[in-house]
């Protein structure tokens, strides 16, 4: 039996172990990670101050009926607030999908908040969260389902920072809570709290000199992290600092019963034999199975796409529909990226009359496609990579090839550069 270790910085996941079993990998989801949705959506957990012991379910801005709530408070406190979270794994009558929390004293530096966690409508017999002022530490509460409490989600809370510049967006969104909620009082924007949540959990996947991160996305928020059809695989090379949950590229679903899931990563087609409901642990193995990945037939034409070149200029493809054309399609932490790079010179040097090079890049920002041609000076074409661009080529994971003979037909994918170089010299002696 054969051991793999976990790098020691990685995830903070030093000592821990997976093993191979007849060629399956047992990898831990050790932790919770960010996703690329973490720190850019501005959700606000909005307050709405109590009538007495009353409070009202979520009408969604007037699409239902709210109904009151009678709610057992804390005491000791004078003023209290009250809003919902998001979270599908328990259930109540009157919030389906929601889980209520209570704001004490929610105009004080610190004040308490208690979150319905057994969803009774009883604040005296769930927990207290000192909440932060405006720099302070977030405060950090899991959730966990109802059926199986292993299975979890962290919702991270900090003030609301809207000050300066933002003055105009607390005043829209002061009327906007005051004219979509008629009926109840709004705290204001400063009292209320930013809500993010770490709804992935990941692991590092080390096979011989192969390694990656594959992860687990609890994409409907119920601490269930395997709902067929629903949930995600999400998978990235080391270096990439986010787990992308909206590229294709990037993730896989998890099958609905009775199909089986499977990911393409490093050229290398794995097999999920198993994802565990809590997200604590995948199972993977290499596999030899023949999935195509709506890759387009052998010697049928691809679409009439259109690629953005560095400078802002359009390619059409069926303008080289004289010439053969490689395509690489990367990113700069893809696996043998440079080494890649450095043999696509050789190949768009061969013979430009009948050969033509795109390497398709993958970036997240615009500048860098344009400072990796400044640093690169590339003598092959240099596209901005998109998900239709992918989609449309039946491209689903990075780094890829895809080799096409003249009028835009498939003659191969997943022939790396080295290999291409090696055919094209044996073929065009």
């Amino acid at each position: 039996m054969k051991k793999f270790f976990f790098l020691p910085a990685f995830f903070l996941l030093a000592g821990i172990v997976f093993a191979q079993t007849d060629s399956i990998l047992n990898i831990p989801l050790s932790n919770y990670v960010k996703d690329d949705r973490f720190d850019k959506y501005q959700l606000t957990l909005a307050l709405f101050l109590t009538q007495g012991d009353t409070i009202y379910s979520m009408d969604f801005e007037g699409t239902r009926e709210a109904k009151p709530i009678v709610i057992k408070r804390p005491p000791g406190y004078q003023i209290y607030a009250y809003g919902n979270v998001f979270f599908s794994g328990t259930k109540n009558d009157y919030n389906p999908g929601y889980v209520s929390v209570l704001v004490a004293s929610p105009y004080n530096k610190h004040p308490h908040l208690f979150i319905d966690q057994n969803q009774n409508f009883d604040f005296t017999d769930d927990p207290r969260f000192t909440m932060p002022y405006y720099e302070e530490e977030a405060v950090e509460i899991e959730l966990a389902n109802e059926k199986n409490k292993d299975g979890r989600i962290k919702l991270v809370l900090t003030r609301n920072k809207l000050y300066g510049q933002k003055y105009d967006f607390k005043k829209q969104l002061d009327e906007y809570y005051a004219t979509a909620y008629k009926g109840r009082k709004f705290v204001g924007m400063e009292y209320t709290y930013r809500e993010q949540r770490y709804i992935t959990r990941a692991g590092l996947v080390l096979q011989g000199k192969e390694s990656f991160k594959i992860a687990l996305m609890d994409c409907n928020a119920n601490g269930i992290y395997n709902d067929p059809g629903i949930d995600k695989i999400l998978f990235a090379n080391v270096r990439d600092s986010l787990m992308d949950a909206t590229n294709p590229l990037n993730f896989v679903h998890i099958q609905k019963l009775g199909k089986r899931s499977y990911f393409e990563k490093n050229d290398q087609l794995y097999e999920v034999i198993e994802a565990d409901a809590a997200g604590k642990f995948i199972r993977i193995k290499p596999s030899t199975d023949q999935i195509d990945f709506d890759r387009i037939t052998i010697g049928k034409k691809v679409p009439k796409v259109n690629f953005t070149l560095v400078k802002g200029q359009k390619l059409k493809l069926k303008k080289l529909r004289r010439k053969e054309v490689y395509l690489y399609f990367g990113n700069k932490t893809s696996k043998n990226f440079r080494s890649d790079t450095m043999m696509l010179r050789q190949i768009a040097a061969l013979d430009s009359n009948r050969l033509k090079v795109i390497c398709v890049l993958y970036v997240n920002k615009s500048y860098e496609l344009r400072i990796f041609n400044t640093d690169a000076q590339p003598n092959y074409l240099l596209a901005y990579g998109t998900k239709e661009l992918s989609n449309k080529l039946g491209i689903n994971s990075l780094p890829q090839t895809l080799y096409l003979g003249k009028r835009r037909r498939v003659k191969k994918y997943g022939l790396n550069p080295a290999d291409f170089l090696g055919e094209w010299i044996k073929n065009n002696p």
